[in-house]
């Protein structure tokens, strides 16, 4: 990774971590790196600091030949020595200089006709004013301004410069200056982290110019190195999943992401990381200054989007494609407030309803009864609705929050529809669109196997292509706007292979196996039969023993052959392009290498494949370029794609045509489903969301009935009454929070919602205990999602079941534990938490 963080927007955030007393006293070492490889004054690994000095250097050379060439030179044409207010350099007396006021804008915003003043300290006797600038507009774009020599300092002595201003109405509650006791003018000093004086610094004689090389990098606080250094391990995934930490913590306050009201120096990251993986080992400090660096990204950002034209195509606007492709680094906080000015500015005016209408549920009763599929829409109430709605004016569609915009009958039924009935008929649609009642949407191929994790996940419907069956999802994507602007929440399950579509975000191919996992199974078996090519270090031994064949036999631990990936039985076919066929050959190429090196390169080593071309070709000569679909329909991957055999020459365009369709399976139909959602809400604006926050504004956060799922528990070995017991219930209803609970039930039944009613439950939840050799305490939980049940040991004490099952269900919801207990490893007391126990 680069250390590509901007220097002026390093200076910056050294500016706001000082003003917030955020800087760490003390770096730990970081991991995997002996303490004799660090830089002494940095305390960061030396071959880092070496670049970063390196790119400080290099900036801070353009900035000066920069200011060189606009003419920004000092009064006797010598050149100037560069200097900074908030971190000053020793100076030559009578001497001008450029002072650098980079990260001090935010400062200069609130104070009226500042100006610079240097000050002479002069102990017990009083400080003296020796020279003064005003600061102009130019100043503070330029971030900086030249001190003339006829105002330098002339006399030896210590000095410092002072921020004035003779606004009345100074804020002393801002943490970056201070007031001195004088009443006019008001004098304002840089404070370092916890001092009560501004930096300080000698007029003397034979200073060094420190505008340029390593003496311009002495005017460069530690902290710029550590900002830098720390900013490298950071990725997008990291980034992105520190955002959804912030978002969660702020959602359970009701606050905002911003630095006023979420303070870095507040946040206490340690209880949420378990769920962040990538950001699981950062320490705090790390984690504060990241936010911080968030934070003021976002603050950017927030001014920028209301300028922003979100409806241009890709690639017709590059700032607007990186705004997008940043979208979950933006806070929630930060979108929701444009969205909901937006939202309100394409509110239809006045109070419009649609009128009552009426719903005949007895007709939906009875096809439901009957096991019959409405494939028209005119018998299940989604299609009653459907017919009666989908042609009015979808102005109707852009109501006000918490506004029903029909008024719901139910036909031979003597309810008044005060709101109940409006909820009711919405809760039956959603049952209705999941389920064999309509052609719609079909369970995704994980539940249909019952195997993997989404089970609960419905899809759409790749057969449903007909212009009426495309009507009735344009008419869904017009009740999710609606959804999304009455708070009117629909109770859908849909995975993330349909909400990223509906935001314009690209589908991976992780969100196919999230719903079929089997899909890409094929493609898997056909990769272990390529040959594989490794890269190794051509001055150090390979660290294996090979057979007359160039067969791996055995492999020494710790060499380069284990490290690099190499594993007992392959063949060895090629080193750096070059065939080879026995050890000799092997040997000279090695050889080769090794000389062409000279110490400093690698040299790539290939592995035969599991099978020769003739062998795959023998395997698959009754698989066709076809694929079952999740509607278990067979498609042509290509025209004519029945007649066409698989082959090892034609192998590649396989498995290109499989990942294409299987991420464009339900483009039609996610399609009809945006335009009726872009009908209802300024669709532009969505492209700013994660496809999560789409998913909570249509259905909410689901909401576990910790009540409902206790009357479905059954207990094997143990009872209700057990202590172990009443400690598991108490966690569920007040140690996890819905997420927590929701990743519980992925871990013992593979989905994340429970039936809404008793009567959905096709098995009841089981509780076994599990027999454990010694203190239960050491023990994991068993999750068996197969047969929805959990193997839970007699813990002694509360908090240690929640530590146990709390790791459990995060770090292995996706394992299925369909064993006996004699293959979970005891956790001795000692053992980390970081090691996965199941």
């Amino acid at each position: 990774a680069a250390f590509t963080l901007p220097y002026q927007f390093i200076s910056q955030l050294h500016s706001k971590i000082s003003s917030m007393s955020m800087g760490s006293a003390e770096r730990e070492l970081p991991r995997g790196v002996d303490a004799k490889q660090l830089d002494p004054v940095l305390g960061i690994p030396a071959p880092d600091a070496d670049a970063i000095r390196s790119i400080f250097a290099g900036h801070l050379e353009r900035q000066r030949q920069a200011r060189l060439a606009s003419g920004k030179k000092a009064a006797d044409g010598k050149g100037e020595v560069r200097t900074s207010f908030l971190w000053p350099v020793d100076l030559e007396p009578k001497k001008g200089f450029y002072l650098d006021l980079a990260g001090m804008g935010d400062m200069l915003k609130p104070h009226l006709s500042p100006y610079v003043a240097i000050y002479c300290l002069r102990e017990g006797k009083g400080d003296t004013e020796v020279s003064r600038v005003s600061l102009t507009q130019e100043h503070m774009a330029d971030e900086g301004l030249t001190w003339d020599q006829a105002k330098a300092p002339k006399a030896y002595g210590t000095y410092e410069f002072r921020l004035m201003t003779n606004q009345a109405n100074y804020k002393t509650k801002q943490k970056m200056f201070y007031q001195n006791s004088s009443n006019n003018p008001r004098s304002l000093s840089a404070k370092n982290a916890g001092s009560q004086n501004s930096p300080t610094f000698r007029v003397a004689e034979k200073v060094k110019d420190a505008s340029s090389g390593d003496d311009g990098l002495k005017s460069v606080p530690e902290g710029f190195y550590h900002i830098a250094y720390d900013a490298k391990g950071f990725s997008l995934a990291a980034d992105s999943q520190l955002v959804a930490c912030v978002d969660r913590i702020c959602d359970k306050k009701s606050i905002d992401a911003t630095i006023k009201k979420f303070p870095p120096s507040d946040f206490n990251p340690t209880p949420h990381l378990i769920h962040y993986p990538e950001i699981e080992e950062c320490t705090t400090t790390q984690l504060q200054i990241r936010l911080l660096t968030l934070q003021l990204l976002n603050r950017s950002v927030s001014n920028l989007l209301p300028m922003l034209d979100f409806s241009v195509k890709h690639g017709m606007s590059q700032l607007t494609d990186t705004v997008r492709a940043l979208r979950t680094l933006i806070f929630w906080s930060t979108k929701n407030k444009l969205w909901i000015t937006a939202l309100r500015d394409t509110q239809a005016s006045g109070h419009s309803r649609m009128g009552t209408v009426q719903i005949n549920r007895f007709r939906s009763n009875r096809l439901k009864s009957q096991g019959k599929c409405d494939v028209r829409g005119t018998r299940t109430c989604f299609g009653q609705l459907f017919r009666k709605l989908n042609k009015m004016d979808v102005a109707l569609f852009r109501a006000a929050k918490g506004m029903r915009v029909w008024k719901t009958e139910f036909a031979g039924e003597g309810g008044i529809d005060a709101g109940g009935l409006y909820r009711e008929l919405i809760f039956v649609m959603c049952q209705e669109l999941q389920s064999s009642q309509l052609p719609l949407f079909i369970l995704c191929p994980n539940g249909r196997e019952q195997i993997g994790q989404n089970r609960h996940k419905w899809v759409p419907n790749p057969s449903a292509v007909e212009p009426l069956h495309l009507s009735m999802y344009e008419f869904l994507g017009k009740l999710m706007g609606l959804a999304i602007r009455t708070t009117s929440l629909l109770s859908l399950d849909l995975p993330s292979i349909v909400w990223k579509p509906l935001i314009g975000a690209e589908i991976e191919e992780s969100d196919v196996v999230a719903i079929d996992r089997l899909s890409f199974k094929l493609i898997e078996n056909m990769q272990t039969m390529e040959p594989k090519t490794f890269s190794f270090a051509a001055d150090l031994p390979l660290g294996l023993d090979l057979d007359n064949k160039l067969r791996v036999t055995g492999i020494m631990p710790g060499g380069q052959a284990e490290k690099g990936g190499l594993k007992r039985r392959m063949k060895i076919i090629e080193v750096a392009g070059v065939k080879v066929d026995s050890k000799a050959a092997l040997g000279e190429q090695l050889a080769r290498c090794k000389k062409a090196a000279a110490g400093k390169k690698r040299f790539s080593l290939t592995v035969s494949g599991r099978v020769t071309p003739e062998q795959f070709d023998m395997a698959f000569s009754q698989t066709k370029f076809v694929i079952v679909g999740s509607d278990q329909k067979e498609r042509e991957l290509i025209p004519g794609g029945k007649e066409v055999t698989l082959t090892w020459s034609n192998r590649k365009e396989f498995c290109t045509k499989i990942v294409d369709y299987r991420k464009k399976e339900f483009q039609q139909q996610c399609a009809a489903i945006r335009r009726g959602l872009a009908c209802v809400v300024p669709y532009p604006l969505l492209s700013i969301f994660a496809w999560e926050e789409l998913e909570i504004q249509v259905c909410g956060r689901s909401q576990m009935n910790v009540d409902l799922l206790q009357k479905m528990t059954r207990y094997q070995g143990c009872s209700a009454n057990d202590t172990h017991i009443q400690f598991f219930w108490q966690i569920m209803r007040e140690r996890f929070d819905e997420m927590e609970r929701a990743k519980f039930l992925k871990f013992v039944w593979g989905r994340a919602r429970l039936p809404v009613r008793a009567a959905d439950f096709q098995t009841h939840f089981t509780i076994n205990v599990l027999p454990t050799a010694g203190s239960p305490d050491s023990y994991m939980p068993i999750g068996h999602t197969c047969f929805f049940s959990i193997d839970m040991p007699r813990y002694t004490n509360l908090a240690i079941m929640h530590k146990r099952l709390l790791y459990a269900v995060t770090h292995c919801e996706a394992i299925d534990a369909d064993y006996g207990p004699e293959n979970i490893r005891v956790a001795d007391e000692g053992d980390s938490d970081d090691e996965d126990d199941l």
